[in-house]
């Protein structure tokens, strides 16, 4: 399967645990400062685990009280975080909201920290608790936007960004990430506009043209999308992601050589990007080339152990060279990692039907039709395969629903014939 051009769209706001003005705060103990107190403000150069110790050690003195102490806590806090304990990081900013429970920062960063854990609902609270105490920070009404997005709610995601253009009218990485949940909610206009106002606030934006030309691929004009990821890669001739999803377009339109050029570029600048191998992969198979293409998957896969596309993508080659072992070993590792993955049960379907495996075929096309209910390759595939197990009447109402789903599908239409069925 290839990948949608919106796995690849720019998150411009990603949030991240934030220390008060460009540092983690300092409490306010007399001067000279010890070095537990430097390495506890996370300096540049202290590393998690010795900024974890100092804070430590200063929380234990017992020299700090109240606001000092919120803020020793929150600061070994962020220090977890940067390790990436989030559950330790949030246990420091609930002893830091204890001590002071008007500690914007340690709502705000353990809305960071939850929202790593992809605890959203916990991130906006926090969000919302922070934004109580400071209503025209912009940033964390960004996070906030941020967080309502990640969960889905785009009308609230929206709202936050409208709230924070309205705090700063100039905020290109807000116009960006509007644009971005309008049209995750299909107004693709709006969209455009978006992205044209923050254009004009900083016409070298690399993310605001290569997250228009998406847009313009969704209203399929074609050129419009082109000369936004030329321009894009005129500002930055090293930006894989513009690369890679220039590539998809030209694959969308079937251009496959511009498409493989695109993707070995975006291949050469991030040699960790799966995505990029994986469609270098199909496209290579397209093109007829499926010893190339199964070596990207093989990749795709090394790079990425646990995504169902790669191994579904390889086991489609492996079916179609006639290597069905091969091909089911891919199919039954996809679906373990999804066991919802309607194309890797079809795909399965296929590959026991044409191995002569029936029964197994049936069952197969079952699940992918039950998965998807409107598929009509799903439905077609399940009729044929009930022909030639010889039940009549459940392939002909298959085969009819296959058809009026989508009258375009030639094999549902050639079944009812041979059946005898059409008129």
């Amino acid at each position: 399967m290839l990948p949608d051009l919106r796995s690849f769209i720019l998150a411009v706001a990603v949030t991240a645990l934030v220390p008060a003005s460009g540092g983690a705060q300092q409490p306010a103990a007399s001067p000279p400062k010890s070095s537990d107190e430097q390495r506890c403000t996370g300096q540049a150069g202290v590393t998690p685990a010795a900024q974890v110790a100092a804070c430590t050690a200063l929380i234990d003195s017992k020299r700090f009280t109240r606001h000092n102490l919120a803020i020793l806590h929150s600061n070994r806090g962020i220090a977890h975080g940067k390790a990436g304990d989030y559950d330790r990081a949030i246990a420091d900013f609930d002893a830091a909201l204890r001590v002071n429970p008007n500690h914007v920062r340690a709502y705000l960063n353990r809305g960071n920290a939850n929202f790593a854990r992809r605890d959203y609902d916990r991130a906006i609270a926090d969000f919302g608790q922070a934004i109580r105490l400071e209503p025209k920070n912009v940033t964390i009404v960004m996070s906030r936007a941020t967080a309502f997005e990640a969960k889905g709610d785009l009308k609230s995601a929206i709202a936050d960004y409208d709230q924070a253009l309205k705090l700063d009218p100039n905020l290109t990485a807000a116009f960006i990430n509007r644009a971005l949940a309008l049209r995750r909610s299909g107004n693709i206009d709006r969209a455009i506009a978006d992205f044209d106002q923050a254009i004009r606030l900083n016409p070298r934006d690399v993310a605001a043209y290569n997250n228009r030309a998406i847009a313009w691929a969704d209203k399929r004009d074609f050129d419009r999308a082109v000369a936004d990821y030329d321009q894009a890669l005129k500002i930055d001739p090293n930006f894989a992601l513009t690369y890679l999803n220039r590539g998809l377009l030209w694959h969308a339109r079937k251009d496959y050589d511009r498409a493989i050029a695109d993707f070995d570029s975006a291949i050469r600048l991030a040699p960790g990007n799966a995505a990029a191998v994986n469609a270098r992969g199909l496209t290579l198979d397209i093109k007829g080339e499926p010893d190339r293409a199964i070596a990207d998957f093989d990749r795709a896969i090394a790079l990425e152990p646990n995504n169902a596309n790669y191994y579904d993508n390889r086991g489609n080659v492996w079916r179609n060279r006639g290597r069905f072992d091969r091909a089911l070993e891919d199919y039954d590792k996809a679906i373990a990692i999804a066991p919802g993955f309607a194309f890797a049960f079809y795909n399965r379907a296929q590959a026991h039907y044409l191995a002569g495996r029936f029964a197994e075929a049936l069952a197969d096309a079952g699940k992918a039709a039950a998965l998807n209910e409107n598929s009509a390759s799903a439905l077609s595939l399940r009729g044929l395969i009930q022909e030639k197990l010889g039940a009549r009447d459940a392939a002909i109402a298959d085969l009819r629903r296959a058809a009026a789903l989508d009258p375009s599908l030639p094999q549902p239409m050639d079944a009812l014939r041979r059946l005898g069925e059409t008129r």
